[in-house]
């Protein structure tokens, strides 16, 4: 439902007083949001995954270095899928949402991939 013309200016009024009053809060709130956070975490989990890809290599070593590496690639490949899935859920990458569950589906199912 669209905002008339007087609610628009109410919020506008509340945002400039929210400027003015705390700076430091409208930055935070400005720059901070779920997607970047959920980003950030996907990208750890990547990196977790290749770390855990390395240690997996250092069964050679010692299996509990191999059993570790396995642990950590299984742990950052779950906590990656659940960051994708939301930001597919947040629509932040259009699309996404429907095209993950969708692609998995079509690849089990054994249908060709939609272009």
């Amino acid at each position: 439902m669209p905002l008339d013309d007087r609610e628009r200016q109410i919020l506008a009024d509340i945002e400039a007083h929210l400027r003015e009053e705390d700076p430091r809060f409208v930055r935070a709130v400005g720059t901070a949001t779920v997607t970047l956070r959920a980003r950030r975490q996907f990208k750890l989990a990547v990196i977790g995954f290749a770390l855990g890809a390395l240690l997996l290599f250092g069964i050679v070593i010692h299996i509990a270095w191999g059993l570790a590496g396995f642990v950590i690639m299984l742990v950052s490949t779950l906590h990656g899928g659940h960051m994708l899935k939301r930001l597919g859920q947040q629509d932040a990458v259009p699309g996404l949402g429907s095209q993950l569950p969708g692609g998995v589906r079509r690849y089990l199912n054994g249908h060709p991939p939609r272009e």
